[in-house]
């Protein structure tokens, strides 16, 4: 009872509580748009061959910070016999709260470069926009996204939400969410990583 009533009383920092509040997440992701429609202009004076590199760039530092983070860092850090089980859960939740942040920066820039590479028909084979695409075109970069999106409105703050609870000593719940969470990571790197192949050989033509 006394342990828990500590951990009860911990105190966040600013910088702490900006990492794991969902509304800065919506401060960035708003800024984030702003700068992409600023960028636009910019993207459309790109050469093909620039365009694609930039968006194998930004893919490439997508799917290596999620293997740092995810199948790295995450599982590497409970072999450490020092830190207590509850500090390295609180850190983890520090951890993929600011990853997500991370993360919708480069989603939202990584939605502009495709629709870029689309409206110029780099990676379709003839100039379109997002709405001429068919099924087989949309399947090619947006799972990636689709995976994101659905982990950060649903699995995320539920796993924020446990984690506290953890942290302040009180009981969680068994669930499967982290599971469940840990599937769609794996979905995720596996659909960026097709997308970016599709960009590489993309480039390959262009070359």
């Amino acid at each position: 009872m006394k342990n828990q009533q500590v951990h009860s009383r911990i105190n966040h920092s600013k910088g702490s509580l900006f990492v794991l509040s969902t509304k800065s997440t919506g401060v960035i992701a708003a800024v984030s748009v702003g700068l992409a429609a600023a960028a636009h202009p910019y993207g459309n004076r790109m050469t093909g061959q620039g365009l694609l590199l930039s968006m194998g760039a930004l893919q490439c530092c997508w799917i290596g910070a999620n293997l740092a983070i995810s199948f790295l860092e995450a599982p590497v850090k409970f072999l450490s016999p020092t830190p207590a089980r509850r500090s390295l859960i609180d850190v983890g939740r520090h951890v993929f709260s600011a990853l997500n942040k991370v993360e919708v920066v480069l989603a939202t820039f990584d939605l502009l470069g495709w629709y870029l590479l689309t409206q110029r028909g780099l990676v379709t084979g003839s100039a379109s926009g997002f709405r001429q695409l068919g099924w087989r075109q949309w399947l090619r970069f947006s799972p990636g996204l689709i995976v994101y999106l659905l982990q950060s409105f649903t699995f995320l703050p539920v796993m924020r939400s446990v984690g506290a609870r953890y942290v302040e000593g009180r009981p969680t719940e068994s669930a499967k969410v982290h599971g469940v969470y840990v599937a769609l990571e794996v979905l995720k790197v596996a659909t960026l990583t097709a997308s970016t192949v599709t960009i590489g050989r993309a480039l390959l033509k262009a070359l």
